[in-house]
């Protein structure tokens, strides 16, 4: 089993990601989200290796998405992965988020007898 996380900074993304998660029949949870540079905007605090960011982050939109979605077998997972990479299009549009998976031991609460 796997997790998927996606942290999607394009917003106008997320009912097609959510509906290729759906379409597999994987269920997705999705939280409101903000950056650390964003926070640190916001908060005014001067830490030198920021302050280039300034001028990028608050012309952007101050908020994202992430979407956590626990996949049970590899097959869905590369299909889940392929599907989002290329609604995404990471190469032609950057910053729209970035995707990782990570390996889940164990798990509690999610019926695994599906």
């Amino acid at each position: 089993m796997n997790a998927i996380y996606l942290i999607l900074n394009d917003l106008s993304k997320l009912d097609d990601v959510l509906a290729i998660f759906y379409d597999n029949g994987c269920g997705a949870t999705t939280l409101d989200s903000v950056g650390l540079g964003k926070i640190l905007i916001n908060n005014k605090v001067d830490i030198p290796i920021f302050a280039g960011m300034r001028r990028i982050i608050e012309g952007n939109k101050p908020y994202n998405k992430t979407i956590i979605s626990m996949i049970r077998t590899e097959d869905k997972l590369r299909e889940v992965i392929v599907k989002i990479n290329k609604e995404l299009d990471y190469d032609n549009n950057p910053g729209v988020g970035f995707m990782f998976v990570t390996p889940v031991s164990e798990c509690y609460g999610l019926n695994l007898d599906d």
